[in-house]
């Protein structure tokens, strides 16, 4: 479970019998806490201090889980299963598992019937994340990977629905995904933070023969509400008496009346750039017309 202590601080808990959860207020002993519904405020032993029990969701352990890298947030998550068409059932191969943000995302919107393939070369961390896809019951849906695609290519052939790519070197494996996808073809996103890397990744996607390639970069902005205190000057009839008796909202301020306002607008500080999102669609593989390299044109307008 995700459990929001009184200032919001977001935290997941593994609940066991005879355990206690201990904070600086007071402490929630586990036993209380088995058998209470989702959503219930609990408070502590000596009534100082509560916390919120939540269900997990993918979105609360994006906000929640511990960071062993950069991670995908949830307006660019939704926007990378939106843009490779995931529904239940779909394969989706993964490289670059991270801290499993987005793996965790994949796995709900496969479903049961579907499949996520996720692939790291960092040794401990593929360990760490597969121990958290274990304990958090999604080892019948995702598959992790010991493995550097960029050299080894993937674990999958021949198979896939999508493949998402979050690596310093994206146009290194291209080639590689080409052979993962199923002889239907599929989409492909590929996440990068430097515009860089994007152009040399849209190159890689051209020779390789994908189409309909496209970079989205997602910023989100917050609105927030605030109330504001405004003087307005007398005007015409509303100085009469009458007048300013119905006037409830404000209170009379010299030779005006001071109203109150709700006005709206976004945040000054807020989550700002993230990456780049580049995708692109592979057609089915009996169609598939490969750019030649530019060396390569060369010598056949030559000959």
């Amino acid at each position: 479970m995700v459990i929001v202590r009184r200032e919001g601080t977001l935290e997941p808990l593994v609940i066991q019998r005879d355990l206690q959860y201990q904070l600086t207020a007071g402490l929630f002993r586990h036993n209380d806490i088995i058998g209470k519904p989702f959503g219930c405020k609990m408070y502590s032993h000596n009534k100082k201090c509560t916390i919120t029990i939540l269900a997990p969701t993918p979105e609360l352990w994006t906000l929640s889980l511990p960071h062993r890298t950069q991670i995908l947030y949830a307006s660019d998550i939704s926007l990378v299963c939106l843009m490779l068409e995931i529904s239940p059932g779909s394969v989706v191969v993964e490289s670059g598992t991270g801290s499993g943000s987005l793996t965790h995302a994949l796995a709900r919107a496969v479903g049961e019937t579907g499949e996520v393939h996720t692939h790291e070369f960092h040794k401990e961390r593929c360990e760490a994340a597969s121990t958290e896809f274990k304990s958090h019951g999604l080892d019948q849906i995702v598959t992790s990977y010991h493995k550097n695609v960029c050299l080894d290519g993937f674990a999958v052939q021949d198979k896939a629905d999508a493949v998402f790519l979050d690596l310093p070197c994206p146009w290194d494996a291209i080639k590689h995904a080409v052979s993962a996808f199923s002889l239907d073809g599929g989409r492909i996103c590929s996440f990068s933070p430097c515009i860089e890397q994007v152009q040399k990744a849209c190159t890689a996607l051209s020779e390789e023969g994908f189409e309909e390639i496209q970079t989205f970069e997602g910023i989100e902005r917050q609105y927030q509400l605030s109330r504001k205190r405004i003087w307005e000057p007398f005007v015409g009839n509303q100085r009469h008496k009458k007048f300013r008796s119905d006037q409830r909202s404000g209170e009379k301020a010299g030779n005006g009346w001071l109203n109150a306002y709700v006005k709206g607008g976004p945040k000054k500080d807020g989550v700002g750039h993230t990456g780049y999102l580049t995708f692109a669609t592979l057609p089915a593989k009996e169609f598939l017309t490969k750019e030649l390299p530019k060396d390569e044109v060369e010598e056949t307008i030559a000959e």
